[in-house]
């Protein structure tokens, strides 16, 4: 059973304003509102493509209940653990082509609300794999993953860890099954921006080498690349399409790769199946459907 944690769950609003100048008023061309987090979009993305989860986290106030009542209406099982303050509400604000992002900081997480957390994690039915995504409220220690992964002492779970900055390098020495930067968190976690193909897989073995067991580097228009602890490398470019809309698409990447392994794929079946279902949503506004990323994979 897969089992998603967002710690940081999210409205997010998405907004279109083509005319769009600071210092002034503006008015919104299309706008949407919708849960957001890199965990629950995994949940999601799983669920379209048939795979079922159960959604871990913290959820806040008004914001977090209209949150979960998304994720309910989509069938989603949940388990989240209730705070207080609000869910944050991050503004993506798309102008000709080009997204800005403004994220919240979340709601405070009680120390009784991590153990209940921790309590989760260490229920969790024998070899699950757990999904630990996204950021986590400044209320959390910047290492909270490495923290929770070594209090539950689980060696038994398979881990996938999405995330950036300490958050994710701190996690390796607990050593993942799969963690999945970006290029940008790639460069940020190295201080400088690979020049070739050749540097990204040399600095995903080194993340290897500090205990991941399988790093995928998402190369937004590029498509993504893996390098395993074992030794093997992939490289699957993305898919032909116009980009319309790339949040979530990291996250439809993974969901699609953890899918197809869930389904018995090999490494390189699976890779392409996710940089499939990234480009899918890349494709669309809102996360792609099961039919969209089989139309690309079928031509």
């Amino acid at each position: 059973m897969v089992y998603t944690v967002t710690c940081n769950a999210a409205l997010d609003y998405v907004v279109r304003a083509e005319n769009f100048k600071p210092g002034t008023l503006c008015r919104a061309g299309e706008e949407t509102l919708r849960a957001g987090g890199k965990g629950l979009n995994v949940s999601v993305m799983l669920e379209t493509l048939g795979v079922p989860s159960v959604a871990l986290g913290f959820a806040a106030g008004f914001t977090g209940e209209v949150i979960l009542e998304e994720i309910r209406s989509l069938g989603i099982a949940e388990d989240f653990i209730h705070v207080g303050g609000f869910s944050r509400i991050n503004v993506k604000l798309i102008q000709e082509g080009r997204e800005t992002e403004i994220n919240g900081r979340g709601p405070y997480v009680s120390p009784g609300a991590v153990a209940q957390l921790l309590g989760k994690v260490r229920a969790l039915p024998a070899h699950s794999l757990l999904v630990l995504a996204g950021s986590v409220p400044d209320s959390l220690p910047r290492n909270f993953y490495a923290q929770l992964l070594a209090d539950a002492a689980r060696p038994d779970l398979r881990v996938a860890v999405d995330a950036e900055g300490e958050l994710l390098s701190s996690a390796l020495a607990c050593g993942p099954w799969v963690i999945k930067p970006n290029i940008h968190e790639l460069s940020a976690l190295f201080g400088a921006r690979p020049r070739t193909r050749r540097e990204v897989f040399d600095r995903a073995r080194e993340l290897c080498a500090r205990g991941a067991q399988n790093v995928i580097v998402s190369l937004g228009a590029e498509g993504a690349l893996m390098a395993a602890q074992a030794g093997g490398e992939l490289y699957v470019p993305a898919f032909r399409g116009k980009a319309v809309d790339t949040v979530g698409a990291g996250d439809s990447l993974l969901a699609g790769f953890i899918a197809a392994k869930e389904g018995g794929a090999t490494d390189a079946e699976a890779l392409r199946f996710g940089v499939a279902a990234g480009s899918a949503t890349s494709f669309r506004k809102g996360l792609a459907t099961k039919n969209e990323v089989l139309d690309l994979l079928k031509n």
